[in-house]
């Protein structure tokens, strides 16, 4: 029996199956898979929007002082007057809620 002969087959075998893999590189896969990609809704967008208006809104809030004593004794002197049981205060209360709520005077 021949060795040589035997190992001549086997190399051949070894070049197809290189060749074959070669071939297999060289050629576009037909099972290409397309890119990833991710896409935002647009409730998720507005919801970002909103928190950083909440954020900006939440940090103005901070910076001002909780209580303002000037304003607390401006309004217990009115109450002490009764500026607040006044019909000038009243019809200025109900011409602005009118507006605020879009009710219109006739």
């Amino acid at each position: 029996m021949r060795i040589h002969a035997i190992t001549q087959q086997i190399q051949t075998e070894l070049r197809k199956v290189d060749s074959a893999k070669k071939a297999e590189k060289n050629q576009p896969s037909a099972k290409t898979h397309p890119a990833d990609r991710s896409e935002i809704s647009d409730g998720a967008q507005r919801l970002s929007s909103t928190k950083a208006s909440m954020d900006v809104i939440a940090a103005s809030l901070a910076a001002q002082d909780d209580v303002r004593p000037e304003k607390i004794q401006e309004v217990q002197e009115k109450i002490k007057n009764g500026y607040y049981n006044s019909p000038a205060f009243i019809d200025r209360l109900a011409t602005k809620l009118l507006a605020e709520f879009g009710i219109k005077e006739s």
